[in-house]
């Protein structure tokens, strides 16, 4: 949760016309602290600014941004990443939500759905544009290891589910032993288990579990 008026903004993107473009989206309701070109120099900026929300592109040249975002998100957990990108790849989805990200946004959405994911992000929320959302809840139950695992694995303990809600939100182990007063280890515990109940084997399926069942908003 941020504590300012309006919420803080660093720009990654290597295409200088694409970020002149996407400042001016976003200074209305944002302060642009900063700007990047280049992955590496995206961390760094991170670093010194210390943003509330990373908006970045995944293609950046040197560090990728997927890469970068798992850095500043070790390196700065309460700072929300939003990617970037020009398709809606569900490898580079799943990789990006593995990474920590807050949302993802394809380039030729709305200026609209750009803002709703950085206030999203700012808020410690998760956003994923609709469509992208409805093609990831599918591909879920599609049958590949994750139908309707609700149903057929046994029902996530409070604890568990709260677990789920915090990886959704981002959180690394230390941040969600921190928050609930456990051990990393303990942590690791409830995310075996959270795994083994419901089928799955990484933290992305995880986080589209807990979208499709209303444990963090889109």
């Amino acid at each position: 949760m941020t504590n300012h008026l309006r919420p803080t903004v660093l720009i990654a993107d290597d295409h200088v016309v694409w970020r002149r473009g996407l400042r001016q989206v976003l200074e209305a309701a944002f302060d642009i602290v900063s700007e990047a070109g280049e992955g590496g120099q995206a961390v760094e900026q991170a670093r010194a600014c210390r943003p509330d929300v990373v908006v970045m592109d995944i293609h950046l040249p040197g560090m990728d941004g997927i890469a970068a975002a798992r850095e500043i998100k070790e390196a700065l957990p309460e700072t929300g990443v939003v990617m970037i990108s020009a398709a809606d790849d569900d490898e580079q989805i799943y990789a990006s939500i593995e990474a920590g990200v807050s949302g993802y946004v394809v380039k030729d959405d709305s200026a609209e759905a750009m803002c709703q994911a950085v206030h999203h992000a700012a808020r410690g929320e998760a956003y994923l544009p609709p469509v992208i959302a409805k093609r990831v809840l599918q591909n879920m139950s599609s049958g590949n290891g994750t139908t309707d695992a609700a149903s057929r694995r046994t029902a996530l303990s409070g604890r568990e589910v709260t677990v789920l809600r915090l990886m959704a939100e981002g959180r690394r182990h230390k941040e969600i032993a921190r928050e609930l007063h456990i051990s990393p280890r303990t942590v690791g515990n409830h995310i075996a288990n959270i795994y083994n109940k419901l089928g799955i084997d990484d933290r992305a399926q995880a986080i589209v579990y807990a979208i499709k069942k209303g444990i963090v908003k889109l």
